[in-house]
This record gives structure tokens, C-alpha cells and sequence, in this order.
């Protein structure tokens, strides 16, 4: 690997989504930027760095959760209008906390992914991609599936607006007012979209990250008006792709990639030859899912990668002369340590007091119930290889301590060395199954490996399933 970058933890929120990390262009003179990023509360921040500490610019109130943040900007000035999606709503945002829009449309489906070009919004809601123009429905498509990820580019001499649209297990269509123009198909299933930031915004061409871990190009041809796509980087076993981004360092910009797996690369990619292949110049491995990774100066003037994690984690991979020549003043230090101490005594005081009051429930004479909280899980359901293992892969976003698997039908099963199997079969004639999957401590990511057990004794894959 050619970098050598070193991570710095700036805070957490909640639950995120999948692309709801953003920064915001500099301002005045400063080249340290702010970012913005919406989590499943449903509360938007807006933070800079001060000496590797967060402060916030500003903080919404809890609400639906965010599914999409987005930067637009007015004709002629940066990107530095946010907007937010939660459920069929969409709000935007000064870069000051203002909100100067509120729009509640008439999807019926929670808006999954959206796109801001002039005044121009397109909103993708289960299978159906609808286009405004200012703030009026201008017109709608109905894909063949779910749509997974969309780019607008405009269209040259003229207002028209083209659509690049990602669908679930089919590849790609290009829209044009509402009509299909072309479609390519990726058998790797494409799942996010990333626009190389160099190009011109009526450049039809476009990333995409698929859920076999591959990376690939997709282009349109205006000559023969032939949509098409190419596959760059092979998964070879790789987390899916959840997220894209692009890094700018030394000269050059690099592709950066954040896997279901927790891994982090970057990929240096020739803006000239958009067709060659990317150079592996970086990996790094967080633990859990990410879901957002960015590029800008963020804790310095220096350009850094910025990330999010599904459980709400928010840390930059920075240069490793950054963080190891950086003095940081004893008062300041201190001034960290009275805050942390203060904290985890806060922390101490409410689990006490969470702890009494249980007791004191359960001690009641009155009937009641006690449930424990939903968790918060990201899975993974891989389909069926050629030898019939079919695997599914957990994420949580607290510590699993045990899993219960139930099934009609007999099993063989694997796990992994984090967790202890335990299967016990029907004691009747029949084929049902109850195994049980106990966990180590800490443990947040577990997979389960399965494959149906014929009447024959032998072992067959799962049809139709993924």
C-alpha cells in the first residue's frame, strides 16, 4: 500500500444510512470545511473540528429517520444548501441550521435515495423514480425493481435533464422526461453510484460499486445512443459495496470504497482514461458496516477521508505525520480528560437509575410486561454456491450474545470461530430444526453458513432463495 493514514474518532450519533454523510464546501478563506450527517433519530448535525474536537454548528430535533442527505446549491454559487429525506418528506437547510423548505410529498414508499440539479428534485421511492420541477411533479417512472441509487446530467443546450438509475438484480436505465432511453445489464448487481468530480455535468458516466464487491464504469454513447458498462475490479470475495466517494490527495483523485464487510479502500483512478483499471493504493478495516465515505479537509488544512459506520461512528483517516507531529497543549488535554470523566459519571448515574427502576417494576404487585428493546440489525443473505452453502452475514449495532435459528427443513450449518453452534433436531418424525448461536463478548458481526439435508443423505442447495 502506498499511503499511510492513521485514524482520528470525532464522535457518534445514531444509526446511519447509507449516503447521509456530507461536507460542505469551504467558506470565506478557511479551508477547513464543515460536514453534515442525518441519522435514523432523525436528527440532522452539522459539525466542524476545532483541535480533533467536534462542534456543533447546529442540531435538529429527533424525527423520521433520515434516509438520504444531499448538497445543491444556487445557480452560480457552491453546494452549500443540505437537504435531508425522512420518510416521504423532504427539508432543506442553510448551512447555518435555517430551514427554507418543507416538502411532504405524495409518495407513499420512504424515499430511499435522492438528487438535486438546479431547481430540479428527483426522489426514488421503492420502485418508482419521480422528477420535480419547482417543487412541482413534472413526471414519474415505474422500474422493473427497486431503485438502489440515481444521477442526474443535463442535457446539453437545452433544460432537459437525463436520469442514471441503478435497479435491484437488473443493472441500469437511463431516463430522459419520463421515457426510457437504454438500459445495460450488470449481472454483479450494482448497488451505489459515484460521478467522477472532473467531469462535465452533461458526461454521461458513472462508478458503480456491486453487491459481488466488484467496481465497474458506466457510460453512454450519444453517437449510437447505447448505454454500456464494464467491470474494473473484480469482488474476489469482498464485502458488497455500500457506499462510494471520491479522495483527492497528492494530485490526483481516488475512488474511495466502504464495504458491508467494514473494509476501506481507495483506488487511484486515471481522470484522462476513465476505462483503465484503478490502482489498490489503501485498505483499512473498521469492525462494522460502513456506510459513508467522503473526502475534504475536515480536522486540517491537509485532505482527509472522512467516514461514518452503521452504528453511528464518525471518524477521518488522516496522514500519519498529521496525527503523530500534532502538539496538542496539556490544558487542552485536560480540559478532554474532565469532560470524559464527567461523562462516564453521568453515564454510571443512569444505568444505576435504569437498574433501580426495573427492580423496582419487577418487584411490583401489578401484572406488567417486560420486553427487551428491537435491535438495530444490518444482514447479508448471500445466494447459493455451486457446493449449496447459502450464507448470511449479521451486523448489530450493540453486542449479540445469542441467536436462535428456527426451520422446517434439516439443515447442515456453520459458524464462525466468534460463536458457538448448537443444533437440536425434532423429536418427531419430522424435519424441524432449532439451533442456537452463542456469541462471544463484544461480538457485533457474526455469519451463519446453511444448506438443506435431503431425505437421501445428501446435501442440496436452496432454489429460488437469495
Amino acid at each position: 500500500m502506498d499511503y499511510d493514514l492513521s485514524r482520528i474518532d470525532y464522535g457518534i450519533c445514531g444509526i446511519t444510512y447509507p449516503d447521509t454523510l456530507k461536507i460542505l464546501p469551504p467558506s470565506g478563506q478557511k479551508m477547513e470545511q464543515k460536514f453534515a450527517i442525518g441519522d435514523k433519530n432523525g436528527v440532522l448535525q452539522c459539525l466542524s473540528i476545532k483541535d480533533e474536537e467536534p462542534v456543533v454548528q447546529f442540531k435538529t430535533l429527533p424525527g423520521k429517520p433520515i434516509t438520504s442527505v444531499q448538497l445543491a446549491s444556487s445557480v452560480g454559487t457552491q453546494a452549500d444548501k443540505i437537504f435531508t429525506a425522512s420518510g416521504n418528506e423532504v427539508k432543506g437547510y442553510t448551512r447555518k441550521g435555517k430551514v427554507f423548505l418543507s416538502i411532504e410529498t405524495s409518495l407513499t414508499e420512504t424515499i430511499t435515495s435522492m438528487c438535486i440539479i438546479g431547481s430540479d428534485l428527483i426522489l426514488c421511492s421503492g420502485r418508482i423514480v419521480t422528477y420535480y420541477r419547482d417543487l412541482r411533479e413534472y413526471n414519474s417512472y415505474i422500474c422493473d425493481d427497486r431503485v438502489l441509487d440515481i444521477a442526474a446530467f443535463a442535457v446539453p443546450n437545452s433544460t432537459r435533464v437525463r436520469l442514471l438509475v441503478l435497479i435491484a438484480n437488473k443493472g441500469a436505465i437511463l431516463l430522459e422526461n419520463g421515457k426510457l432511453i437504454s438500459r445495460t445489464t450488470i449481472p454483479s448487481g450494482p448497488s451505489r453510484l459515484a460521478v467522477p468530480p472532473s467531469t462535465h455535468v452533461t458526461d454521461i458516466i458513472a462508478f458503480y460499486g456491486a453487491g459481488d464487491g466488484s467496481i465497474g464504469i458506466i457510460t453512454y454513447e450519444e453517437q449510437v445512443l447505447t448505454l454500456s458498462s464494464k467491470c474494473l475490479v473484480d469482488g474476489r470475495g469482498l464485502g458488497s459495496v455500500v457506499c462510494l466517494g471520491w479522495y483527492f490527495n497528492n494530485g490526483n483523485y481516488h475512488l474511495s470504497v466502504g464495504r458491508h464487510d467494514g473494509s476501506i479502500q481507495l483506488y487511484l483512478v486515471d481522470m484522462e482514461n476513465f476505462g483503465e483499471k484503478p490502482r489498490l493504493k489503501y485498505t483499512y478495516f473498521c469492525g462494522e458496516p460502513v456506510t459513508s465515505v467522503v473526502g475534504g479537509c475536515v480536522g486540517t488544512e491537509e485532505s482527509e477521508l472522512l467516514v461514518a459506520t452503521f452504528s453511528g461512528r464518525i471518524f477521518g483517516l488522516r496522514s500519519s505525520h498529521l496525527v503523530t507531529g500534532a502538539k496538542v497543549p496539556q490544558d487542552i488535554l485536560a480540559t478532554r480528560r474532565g469532560k470524559l470523566e464527567v461523562e462516564v459519571a453521568r453515564l454510571e448515574k443512569q444505568t444505576a437509575n435504569e437498574r433501580e427502576k426495573y427492580q423496582r417494576n419487577t418487584r411490583s404487585l401489578h401484572a406488567g410486561l417486560s420486553t427487551p428493546p428491537l435491535l438495530d440489525i444490518q444482514y447479508e443473505l448471500l445466494g447459493a454456491t455451486n457446493d449449496g452453502w447459502q450464507e448470511v452475514r449479521i451486523t448489530s449495532a450493540v453486542p449479540l450474545d445469542m441467536l436462535f435459528i428456527n426451520s422446517n427443513k434439516k439443515l447442515a450449518m456453520q459458524t464462525d470461530t466468534a460463536a458457538v453452534l448448537s443444533i437440536c433436531s425434532s423429536k418427531e418424525a419430522g424435519p424441524d430444526l432449532l439451533a442456537s448461536v452463542r456469541c462471544q463478548a463484544g461480538t457485533r458481526r457474526v455469519w451463519v453458513k446453511m444448506r438443506e439435508i435431503t431425505n437421501s443423505s445428501t446435501e442440496s442447495k436452496f432454489e429460488g432463495s437469495r
